[in-house]
């Protein structure tokens, strides 16, 4: 929203417009920082969201297919082909090696949580 004002320049004198039209330019100046800030902490964001989404996916398709987790499976048979594969295959790995170290007592996280469960499950019947 623009607010139109006007003023009456000619009662400063030329030190002090030169540092009015300063002290703009340094507002405008961390106004745009600000944003450039805010586009790249969305946009790692929506790189993380959709990392995790791949290794979600990669990881499900290694426990349903029984490959053995390898770069060559990764973008031969999973089928990541990307120039970026071999950072993401890394990071994959990156994040397998961190869930190795969470403990959640038993089948507590997956019982507990009402998502979308992989199609291998198979939910316990009341016999």
């Amino acid at each position: 929203m623009m607010i139109e004002a006007e003023f009456d320049m000619s009662e400063f004198t030329e030190d002090e417009l030169a540092e009015i039209l300063k002290r703009v330019e340094d507002e405008k100046l961390k106004i745009l920082h600000r944003r450039d800030l805010i586009q790249k902490r969305h946009i790692g964001h929506l790189n993380n969201v959709a990392l995790l989404q791949i290794a979600a996916d990669y990881l499900e398709w290694l426990y349903t297919s029984g490959r053995g987790n390898t770069f060559s499976t990764f973008v031969n048979e999973f089928g990541y082909d990307s120039m970026l594969a071999r950072a993401v295959f890394g990071q994959i790995g990156n994040i397998y090696n961190e869930m190795e170290k969470m403990a959640f007592p038993g089948d507590a996280l997956f019982s507990d949580v009402d998502y979308h469960k992989p199609p291998y499950v198979v939910e316990k019947g009341d016999d």
